[in-house]
């Protein structure tokens, strides 16, 4: 599905509020659905900066100087959405929709064309103009038009903070009627800067002072072809930071000290030259206006973005190597209506709802709702002493033996072949990353996860289902396990410590891991410190986002390869009991590394067979 019609998708939506809207203007004294234009020809427009924290705070303004400019004929004002300006629009704002002025692979239409259709509009070089759309929902149309005018020469030009969102929840006047400029002439200007091609990246795109800023969804990043690109992944060394996170939870732009720890923390910082893409320039036209906003002064957007990239063969492209493990709301929609989604290979379908409930199964979540057509799934049920956790004989691991680890999956149904997709209720939690190191160490060929869990399903509108599914069970048809190199003993990670070739990977809080604390403390495991030669590579809550996606892979990797976990090494991820290091054992499984493994037994295994430990923090290398 193309962007625009994805757009247009969203924005439909809003029209079912026409007749709402049109009540917010009556009560907010417009006295009908037109506006009665004021004869002034005051032109002294004073719009108010939204914040002054930003470096060029006046290009972020406020809807409160924008209404009480709405007579003045000094002020432009375009709506930018792709549906719902007919049925509503805010007072005097004319319509103009960014996909008229380029074309998909190639950008902005030629310079006399973008002349032509900006004079027709009513628009000179020296108007004061303000843009606002739908924000999120609106993939970044107004800082595209923002670009565009500022390429062309424009230099008083400014996005209204919240949008039309904002504007609507303020109970702001709305029109209904269809406005027009007078045609002008507009003769452009054209800064070159500002416009990066696909040349300029490719040369620039390894050196030290230079960042592309890639702000499409962690799908598209990783692999998913979603808008008819022709190869999926992103421009090595792109910095994902995707378009919906420069909005805070009222759609307003973030404020200044959060869009600059957002930059910074991934290395964009103003030394640089910045160029943004997406897949057709919409949403990095945005991401261009913030970089504007932030006082990046060498800003970019790649107009024809990855539609252009991914069409030229000779250019490098990077993807996850086992992109198609994680899935989205809209795979899964798919999946359920029978529709084939990409890399589904056909073999029929289970999706877990997976829970943790120590001592007995709690379905008072899942009863709630659920994915359609999900098992319910306590996955203490796949520990080896269940009720009890954990159980006391550590030294064989805390999965199900293999034989009933084979019994067990087979009583969900599920075969070697089947397609499983699993999510959490549970916001970041390791749970869906234990199911599926079991599931894949088990034998089964196609596991997925939905990338964000039961937030990212209702996000993304997915329905809801409360009725109690029973599965109907299956021979596994090969023997458990299949992948035995996927675990590894306690003996195994003694050798390992003392490998050269190998690296143990500490994924407890950093507490644990310097011998300060123990969380269990519960079975005789009392024990503090760590294995001796382990690194430490952060809890689990550092792997998610704040939505609950997981963290971009580039980023995991190259802190990973900072502390020695680099793919030539045999590499085994533990924690306490196995669970959290079951989420860096599917990020080195993702990222295509060949000889990880999970320890199972994890250092509750370790401590209770005599073994070294080591506490404090460790020296530096």
């Amino acid at each position: 599905m193309d962007i625009l019609m994805r757009e247009e998708e969203m924005t439909m939506k809003r029209l079912a509020y026409g007749a709402l809207l049109l009540a917010v203007s009556l009560l907010a004294g417009c006295g009908s659905s037109v506006v009665e234009k004021s004869t002034t020809r005051d032109v002294d427009v004073q719009l108010v900066a939204a914040s002054k924290d930003f470096p060029n705070a006046d290009l972020l303004v406020t809807p409160e100087s924008v209404q009480a400019n709405l007579n003045k004929s000094g002020l432009v004002i375009i709506d930018a959405r792709g549906a719902g300006y007919d049925t509503a629009h805010v007072p005097g704002a004319i319509s103009m929709q960014h996909s008229d002025f380029w074309e998909r692979g190639k950008g902005l239409k030629d310079t006399a064309t973008l002349e032509g259709l900006l004079g027709k509009a009513g628009l000179t070089r020296d108007s004061k103009i303000v843009i606002y759309d739908n924000t999120s929902a609106s993939w970044g149309a107004a800082g595209r038009i923002f670009w565009m005018l500022e390429y062309l020469g424009c230099t008083d030009v400014h996005i209204m903070n919240g949008g039309w969102d904002k504007w609507i929840a303020d109970g702001r006047p709305v029109e209904a009627a269809k406005n027009t400029l007078p045609e002008k002439k507009f003769t452009a200007q054209v800064k070159s800067s500002v416009r990066a091609t696909a040349a300029h990246i490719r040369d620039r795109y390894q050196d030290s002072d230079f960042a592309i800023i890639d702000a499409r969804t962690d799908e598209e990043f990783i692999g998913w072809q979603l808008y008819g690109e022709a190869r999926g992944g992103h421009i090595p060394n792109a910095v994902q930071i995707p378009y919906a996170w420069y909005y805070a939870t009222d759609k307003t732009v973030l404020n200044y000290a959060d869009m600059k720890t957002l930059l910074e923390s991934r290395g964009i910082t103003r030394d640089k030259e910045v160029t943004s893409h997406c897949t057709v320039g919409i949403r990095s036209g945005y991401v261009y206006f913030i970089l504007r906003l932030m006082g990046y002064g060498k800003a970019s957007n790649y107009d024809a973005s990855i539609v252009e990239w991914a069409a030229d063969a000779n250019l490098p492209m990077e993807k996850l190597p086992n992109y198609q493990m994680l899935v989205d709301a809209a795979w899964i929609k798919n999946l359920i209506s029978g529709s084939n989604p990409q890399t589904y290979p056909g073999h029929g379908y289970v999706i877990l709802d997976a829970s943790s409930s120590k001592g007995a199964d709690n379905m008072d979540d899942y009863n709630k709702g659920h994915i359609p057509g999900a098992l319910y799934l306590n996955i203490y049920r796949l520990e080896g002493g269940f009720p009890t956790y954990p159980y006391t004989q550590p030294s064989d691991g805390n999965l199900l033996p293999d034989a009933k680890l084979q019994t067990f999956i087979e009583q969900l149904g599920i075969t070697h072949k089947t397609t499983v997709v699993i999510y959490s209720k549970t916001k970041a939690a390791s749970q869906p990353f234990r199911v599926a190191w079991a599931l894949l160490y088990a034998g089964v060929e196609d596991v997925r996860i939905l990338n964000g869990g039961w937030d990212a399903w209702t996000a993304g509108g997915g329905t809801i289902e409360t009725k109690v599914n029973s599965s109907v069970p299956a021979s596994f048809g090969i023997s458990v396990p299949a992948h035995p190199e996927y675990t590894v003993s306690t003996a195994g990670m003694n050798v390992m410590r003392l490998d050269p070739g190998s690296a143990l990977g500490d994924m407890r809080a950093w507490q644990e891991f310097i011998g300060e604390t123990n969380p269990y403390l519960h079975n005789g495991f009392t024990a503090k410190g760590r294995i001796p030669g382990a690194i430490w590579i952060d809890q689990p809550g550092w792997y998610f986002d704040g939505d609950g996606t997981l963290r971009s892979y580039t980023e995991v990797e190259k802190t990973w390869r900072d502390k020695g976990i680099i793919p030539g090494k045999k590499i085994a991820f533990y924690c306490g009991t196995g669970w959290r290091s079951s989420v860096g054992f599917m990020y080195g499984y993702l990222m295509g590394f060949p000889k990880i493994s999970n320890y199972d037994s994890g250092f509750y295994g370790w401590s209770f067979e005599n073994n070294p430990m080591d506490t404090g923090s460790p020296k530096l290398r």
